[in-house]
């Protein structure tokens, strides 16, 4: 698990139960990620980071894991094997 070749970017909600299911599955694992909470941005970076979540996921929902452009949410069997764990 500390061989960690695929970079993962999370777009979370601070406030949404199934990102902290994410974030605390990728903590359990050891997995680093990058967060980008999109709700404690301001409205600017909101609207520039809804952007790009739209460029993976077109329906802007949370949470959208990036794993080397592929994109997961709380389904434990893809996120290992995505991540190779």
């Amino acid at each position: 698990m500390g061989d960690q070749k695929k970079k993962a970017r999370l777009y979370s909600l601070s406030t949404c139960p199934t990102c902290k299911g994410v974030k605390k599955f990728l903590d359990d694992h050891n997995i680093k990620y990058e967060l980008i909470e999109v709700d404690l941005l301001d409205s600017g970076e909101q609207w520039v980071t809804s952007k790009e979540v739209k460029r993976y996921n077109p329906a802007v929902t949370y949470p959208t894991l990036v794993i080397e452009e592929v994109i997961l949410g709380l389904d434990e069997e893809a996120l290992k094997e995505a991540l190779g764990i």
